[in-house]
């Protein structure tokens, strides 16, 4: 699966969230409150790592791996919201650091 069918499925799904939010809150979450989430799941992710490696005890009903997948979707996500082309800028991104090592 390419980043282009992740956008558009992540997309999809956060429509779908969207439909609740408004059903059951009367709007939509804002950036702030979709930045919130995003925060307390990469707090899980930290414990579920931490977990893994043995330093901390597991409290969470999720695995580390659909923990790390649905931070991944949170940025795919924000980035949608806040008209960025995550695509463009990782392959910018990758291409600074690989001219900045040599690689």
């Amino acid at each position: 699966m390419d980043i282009k069918e992740l956008a558009e499925r992540s997309n999809g799904i956060r429509s779908r969230y969207h439909e609740l939010e408004v059903k059951h809150h009367q709007s939509e979450w804002s950036i702030e409150e979709d930045l919130l989430a995003l925060s307390n799941d990469i707090g899980n992710l930290n414990r579920l790592t931490m977990t893994k490696l043995a330093r901390y005890y597991d409290e969470t009903p999720y695995t580390l791996e659909q923990k790390l997948a649905e931070n991944i979707w949170w940025l795919i996500e924000l980035s949608n919201r806040l008209d960025i082309d995550i695509e463009a800028e990782l392959e910018k991104f990758l291409t600074d650091k690989e001219k900045q090592l040599g690689l």
